[in-house]
């Protein structure tokens, strides 16, 4: 992710964007996602789904499906 903003002292960027915790507990698993307030629902389901996607392993797909 390009780091477009502001630098803040303390090194962290301020860029319009925010860092939303997600529980999801059919796979107890925690998600952290960087949104902005122009994402709209589905997009962060979507990006949700897409991370997810990314760490579950095989077996666990095969169950979602």
């Amino acid at each position: 992710m390009a780091l477009d903003g502001i630098r803040m002292p303390d090194g962290c960027y301020a860029d319009g964007t925010w860092e939303l915790s997600v529980h999801v507990t059919d796979l107890n698993r925690d998600v952290t996602l960087r949104v902005t307030g122009e994402v709209h629902i589905g997009g962060v389901m979507l990006k949700l789904v897409e991370k997810l996607e990314k760490r579950t392993p095989t077996t666990c797909k095969k169950r979602l499906v």
